[in-house]
């Protein structure tokens, strides 16, 4: 699965895209090819959170959290 996401390459300006295997997630310029991964189970965990004693999936932290990573690597 890959998906454009609204964000812009810290390095170049390009588009961003989150994509998705059976093993890893990623987020990645096609334009320069900077890219972040993490395997996917790591992110799902980081994904969790317990609100008021309910477990929410937050993928958008995640999202967060990749794209801070590719921004320190650029």
């Amino acid at each position: 699965m890959r998906i454009r996401l609204n964000l812009e390459c810290p390095r170049c300006g390009g588009s961003l895209f989150l994509e998705e295997d059976e093993e890893k997630v990623s987020v990645f310029c096609n334009r320069c090819g900077l890219r972040v991964s993490w395997r996917l189970r790591d992110a799902a965990r980081r994904a969790l959170k317990n609100i008021d004693g309910l477990l929410i999936f937050d993928w958008n932290s995640v999202i967060d959290e990749l794209y801070l990573e590719l921004a320190i690597s650029s």
